[in-house]
Parts: structure tokens; sequence; C-alpha cells
């Protein structure tokens, strides 16, 4: 279980602190659950509110040692491989949903290559990449300093 002032990831929104832990005096939440009260770091309007048993949304930022070890390989890290375009946004929501920054970092890198590719950026990629970016950008500066602009220009070198 989590405690106040403990650093998670939120889906992939980011990076948030535990504020509260407990019941929740709002209408539309079961009042018999415990939830954490999360405040983001990077956002002081954004609050998310998590059941304590919802373990698939949330995680503990990885270790300053898996982050260096993430860096040291991004050029190791591949792109997908989408066989049809019709099912290319459910293989980025199946790799995104695994929460792991690795498997962010191969969208991204997909991302850069097709706009790269085509010339242009289509809504659907540019929503995700700024999703991505910012979500991969707050857990390297938590964990390692990164400033978050410096994070994307580091997997755009490794392509």
């Amino acid at each position: 279980m989590l405690s106040r002032g403990d650093a998670v990831v939120y889906k992939c929104r980011g990076v948030y602190k535990v504020e509260e832990v407990g019941k929740l005096d709002f209408s539309f939440v079961d009042g018999k659950k415990d939830y954490y009260t999360l405040q983001s770091i990077d956002n002081q309007r954004d609050k998310a509110y998590v059941p304590i048993d919802d373990e698939k949304n949330i995680r503990r930022p990885v270790s300053e040692q898996k982050a260096k070890e993430l860096l040291d390989n991004l050029t190791e890290v591949g792109i997908l491989n989408v066989k049809n375009e019709k099912y290319r946004e459910q293989e980025y929501k199946d790799c995104i949903s695994s929460f792991c920054p690795e498997n962010w970092v191969k969208v991204l890198k997909t991302l850069y290559s097709r706009t790269k590719r085509r010339g242009s950026m289509t809504s659907m990629d540019k929503k995700y990449q700024l999703l991505l970016e910012h979500a991969l950008s707050s857990e390297m500066n938590y964990v390692l300093g990164i400033p978050a602009g410096e994070m994307t220009e580091l997997i755009k070198k490794s392509e």
C-alpha cells in the first residue's frame, strides 16, 4: 500500500504524489472504498482519485538504475511493426497500456519514424506523441532530473 507523499506514475499521465489515502466525499464514488488522492507534480490543477485496489493504473516510478539502463539502450529499442493500418491505434494502445517506459519509447520511435517517412503527422499520431512525451519526460525528470524537452531529443537521436 502506498503512503502519503509517495510518488507514482498514473496511467501514462506522468508522475503524481499521493496526497491523501482514505474515503472520498463525492456522490459519484463508492463511499465504502478507500482511494488515493493523487496530485500531479507537473500541474497543480491536475488531481486524480484512484481506488487503492486498482493496481493496473498506478505504479512506482522506475528506479534510477532502470532509467539509466533505458537511456543507455535507446538505440536498441525498435519500432512497432504495424501490419494493418486499420489497427494502428489499437497497437499503440496495447503498447501504451503496459505502462512500461520502454514500450512508450517504442511507440514514440514509431511515431517519429512514421512522421519523417510521411512528411506529416496525423492527428491521432500527434495525440499519442504528446501524451507519451509528457509521461516519459515527467518520469525521467523525476527519477534522473532530465529536463522535459531533452528526453524527446534523446529518443529522436537514437533512431
